[in-house]
């Protein structure tokens, strides 16, 4: 069972990789004009620096003032994409816009250029440096709302969960008021991904977003889509809900259907799709929990 499912996950995450013939299907469409857009910030300049990774954009809405944060990581296997991929993720932002928040997209460093933690620590400087210059764009740096896609979803979530990040970057956990993770992983399997994390399993058992769950964590969204790859599961996403709530955290799980784990990004940054509908509602609850001063 452990091969067939190893199988099927390279299989399909080939087929990821390969996603340039759908150019047309997805192409970038132009920002509505109330929007404004930001691009190519480079959010880390030290030791190790990337010209092309390092970077992040920017969705501002009309006149924005202490406007909520919204904060996105793309996927790829850890190995491919970036903030450009196609323009699924700038649609995202500009949503985020469209509905009176500064959406922030990121690029992030990739094996087999660099290994984990690496692709954790580059999230936790991008949040760093938003929550240190958000607010000369009319942003409030203390309503941060994170999410990320399949790799993102993993990454979002282990920031979130694991103190040691945001610790080391100066980041303060209490400025992430929600995350939302989209066919993310939370537990690194042993046999697999080595290139990514290593073949330690106490590596992989701290790369892992569920070994880190405490309480007083933010409230989480747990998306995934009923035809799901290996990882990504219902049933993975359930057993990671279950360790937050025995914690005491707030989170809410939902399957998309019908779905898979392309299409359900796709549809994350289109407002009539339920995708959408589900991060917005619960950007807005959290939010209203936590009015700007």
């Amino acid at each position: 069972m452990i091969i067939k499912q190893t199988f099927r996950f390279i299989v399909v995450l080939s087929c990821i990789m390969n996603m340039g013939q759908i150019t047309q299907a997805s192409e970038k469409s132009p920002a509505p004009k109330a929007i404004r857009e930001v691009t190519d910030i480079g959010y880390f300049e030290g030791t190790g620096k990337d010209p092309a990774k390092h970077k992040l954009d920017l969705f501002l809405p009309p006149n924005p003032e202490n406007a909520p944060v919204f904060f996105f990581v793309h996927g790829g296997a850890w190995v491919q994409g970036d903030k450009n991929f196609f323009g699924i993720y700038s649609a995202i932002g500009r949503l985020a816009a469209q509905n009176g928040m500064i959406g922030v997209v990121i690029s992030y460093r990739l094996t087999p250029k660099v290994k984990h933690p690496s692709h954790a620590e580059d999230v936790a400087r991008a949040i760093s440096w938003t929550t240190k210059n958000i607010k000369k764009y009319g942003g409030d740096p203390e309503r941060i709302i994170l999410c990320g896609h399949s790799a993102g979803g993993h990454l979002v979530s282990l920031v979130s969960c694991d103190p040691t990040y945001f610790k080391t970057e100066n980041v303060n956990p209490s400025s992430i008021k929600g995350v939302i993770s989209i066919s993310g992983v939370y537990e690194i399997p042993k046999i697999i991904l080595g290139n990514v994390f290593g073949n330690d399993p106490e590596n992989k058992l701290k790369a892992s977003p569920i070994t880190h769950v405490r309480k007083d964590l933010p409230p989480f969204l747990i998306l995934c889509a009923d035809k799901e790859l290996p990882l990504c599961t219902s049933a993975d996403c359930k057993k990671f809900q279950k360790a937050l709530e025995e914690n005491g955290n707030p989170v809410k799980f939902e399957e998309i259907s019908p779905s898979n784990h392309m299409k359900i990004i796709f549809d994350a940054g289109k407002p009539e799709k339920q995708v959408a509908n589900l991060i917005l509602q619960f950007t807005k609850q959290v939010l209203k929990q936590n009015p700007s001063p």
